[in-house]
């Protein structure tokens, strides 16, 4: 490949790079960095489908076009790859170099801990989803309590009552009780 050919290939991300290799140990290189390359050691679980697949942790050694390591176990920034990593054969410096072995138990304990952190992350996208699963009451003031002892709770950056989408004996009596903005 021509030096700068590389630039031009498109069309994949790295979690499909990944799927086309066959597992790790490809090399990728972005379109923004100056002399770098890295090869991916390791993806997590891929739980969702094609093309982000539940967008995994993405492991990487980043090394210079020189050859050393510059940054061992780097998490690869995987948001908009179609328009920023290219694959990129092997590079000369794979041959000088004493690689990370794709099996390496740091990989797991690094991967294990990004894990842990994405977990802390999707406590906002949990409480979009669980947003989803709500049902809006209208409940004036002053029948709060009524509407607690029904399980309503208030949630308080939409300032209003609401009930779980799956209560439905909950609902009913909310229904009963005039809660629903459509019984006024």
């Amino acid at each position: 490949m021509d030096s700068d050919d590389w630039q031009k290939s498109t069309g994949q991300n790295v979690y499909e790079m990944f799927v086309e290799h066959g597992g790790p140990g490809f090399w990728i290189r972005r379109i923004t960095w100056g002399g770098t390359c890295a090869r991916v050691i390791r993806i997590g679980e891929m739980t969702k489908p094609a093309p982000y697949f539940g967008s995994p942790s993405a492991l990487m050694d980043v090394y210079s076009l020189d050859g050393p390591l510059k940054e061992g176990l780097a998490q690869v920034r995987v948001p908009g790859t179609f328009k920023t990593w290219r694959k990129i054969e092997a590079p000369s410096l794979a041959a000088r170099v004493n690689l990370r072995p794709l099996d390496d138990p740091k990989i797991d304990v690094v991967l294990a801990a990004r894990r842990r952190g994405k977990a802390k992350r999707q406590t906002e996208d949990t409480k979009v989803i669980d947003q989803a699963a709500r049902v809006r009451l209208k409940v004036p003031f002053e029948r709060r309590e009524e509407a607690k002892s029904i399980g309503a709770r208030w949630w308080p950056e939409e300032k209003t009552w609401w009930l779980p989408q799956d209560k439905s004996a909950a609902l009913s009596q909310a229904r009963s009780l005039g809660f629903f903005p459509e019984d006024e």
